[in-house]
């Protein structure tokens, strides 16, 4: 008698738990990632469970395509499908994985030794940014110190930014610290100077790919 009043105990209780959830099973690409209130979840698909009045939200990420964003919210009036699948077609490719390359050294500083003069090497540096960025946004040839202004290059929704810094690393021998920054951002509304907006990205756009490389073949020893 006691188990089987336990076990209705239980029973109830659970039913009690479960009472006014949602649940609902996210599927969408095998190698995509689906983060559910920004937490990775699953790869491929998921369950989210909704609890009555919550709302949850849910991003898929795949490598080459824009992120898809979803909030399901339990209100009891709206009803939520049992479950969904997400695709990637052609017309969420992300554009600016098109025009950029993987790279080892974007957001790294890279040092270069040089046996120039330090007049002749800031000069020919100058020459080489100048070549490949439009305005320089600070330079201080004392210190040894230059920096680009952000260029902006949009692909749809995504917006890329990039940079080059330029600092002394070292008087004697001469060195110096190449940094070029290149930064993402997937928010249509993202601005040059909105830096809560953009992320690192591991990826150069390929009109910029060759500028390091040319720092250190013309300033290397």
């Amino acid at each position: 008698m006691k188990k089987t009043t336990l076990f209705i105990i239980l029973f109830i209780t659970s039913l009690s738990v479960f009472a006014g959830k949602a649940k609902i099973n996210i599927t969408t690409a095998p190698d995509a990632q689906i983060y559910v209130n920004g937490t990775l979840n699953g790869t491929g698909s998921t369950i989210i469970v909704i609890g009555k009045d919550e709302t949850v939200n849910v991003r898929v990420k795949k490598v080459g395509f824009i992120t898809q964003e979803f909030n399901f919210k339990n209100d009891g009036v709206t009803k939520l499908p049992k479950s969904k699948y997400i695709p990637f077609a052609d017309e969420q490719k992300d554009l600016s994985y098109d025009n950029s390359t993987s790279t080892d050294i974007a957001n790294k500083d890279i040092d270069i030794a040089t046996a120039l003069l330090e007049n002749d090497a800031w000069k020919l540096i100058s020459q080489i940014v100048s070549s490949h960025f439009d305005i320089i946004d600070v330079t201080d040839r004392n210190s040894g110190y230059l920096r680009t202004a952000w260029v902006i290059k949009r692909y749809g929704t995504v917006t890329v930014r990039t940079r080059l810094i330029v600092k002394m690393g070292n008087s004697n021998p001469l060195l110096y610290k190449v940094k070029l920054v290149s930064e993402r951002s997937e928010d249509p509304s993202a601005g040059a100077k909105d830096d809560d907006k953009f992320q690192e990205w591991d990826r150069l756009l390929r009109i910029y790919e060759n500028i390091v490389p040319e720092l250190q073949s013309r300033l290397g020893k």
